[in-house]
């Protein structure tokens, strides 16, 4: 490898995995460096392996090696048997004395098993890494499952809450209605602010919002605006005011833009406060 890595979406996973575990040789690490740090593909591939080595390392318990493995190392590392050496030196004396014929070298012994098990544990490692890959994107949309799970019923536990709430004798409320007379949404107070339940208002488009709108002296006050991405459910606190005294009804108006108009415009549901 000494022409530069083309750049890939994916990435070069066999050569980000050997790089994390030093099989590269150095003119292909120095290379593969270089590549890194113009590649977010491989960066990524590179984190996830040394995650995955990581937790490698720290599932194994450690264990000191048996006796008998430095004897192996040595014996592995001995220079050539007499057979071998008397061989090899037969054959150099028989080769032609030339300054251009290059003596015959007896091969590095190890070097052929440390590439093999180099790209025996890059191929190991790349299967971890894909199955590690899988197990987090499953967790994930579990966890994303869960969440929903959660705010619906979250969602949920609110919409009971107003609904209860106004149902309470005392308890100050609005019922929100159409002019065709089609219950649209609530607002209860409870204590502590006035809340909206909004429920089969038709869904608003990216120019237009909702606005709820408080019933004063019969001058309407701009409360908040809230947008519906479907039929509802949808609870939205609203924001305190200035007011001449408790509000004597609420209304629905569908505004264009996003923002609280001086005066509504398209009056869209309204009630008046009972309880």
């Amino acid at each position: 490898m000494s022409a530069p890595l083309p750049a890939s979406p994916h990435g070069h996973p066999e050569l980000a995995v050997a790089w994390v575990l030093h099989g590269l040789e150095p003119d292909e690490a120095a290379l593969f460096a270089v590549h890194l740090a113009e590649c977010p593909a491989c960066r990524r591939i590179v984190a996830e392996t040394e995650e995955v080595t990581t937790l490698l390392g720290s599932a194994v318990e450690p264990v000191d090696p048996p006796t008998s493995l430095r004897d192996r190392i040595l014996a592995e590392a001995a220079p050539a048997d007499d057979g071998e050496a008397s061989l090899l030196a037969s054959v150099d004396s028989k080769a032609p004395s030339s300054e251009g014929v290059v003596p015959l070298r007896r091969p590095e012994r190890g070097g052929w098993i440390r590439r093999t098990t180099a790209l025996l544990a890059v191929a190991a490692v790349l299967a971890l890494v894909v199955a590690v890959g899988v197990l987090i994107a499953a967790n994930r949309s579990l966890a994303e499952q869960r969440d929903a799970a959660a705010a619906e019923a979250a969602r949920g536990a609110e919409v009971t809450q107003v609904m209860d709430a106004a149902s309470q004798p005392g308890v100050p409320h609005a019922v929100l209605a159409t002019p065709q007379g089609e219950f649209v949404g609530l607002v209860v107070d409870r204590g502590h602010g006035p809340e909206m339940l909004a429920s089969g208002l038709a869904p608003n488009d990216p120019d237009h919002t909702y606005v709820l709108w408080g019933l004063a002296g019969g001058t309407p006050v701009g409360l908040t605006a809230f947008g519906m991405s479907g039929s509802g459910p949808v609870v939205q606190s609203v924001p305190s005011v200035e007011a001449a005294g408790p509000f004597a009804g609420f209304a629905v108006s569908l505004e264009p833009g996003h923002t609280v108009p001086a005066t509504p415009t398209q009056v869209v549901a309204s009630g008046r406060t009972a309880g």
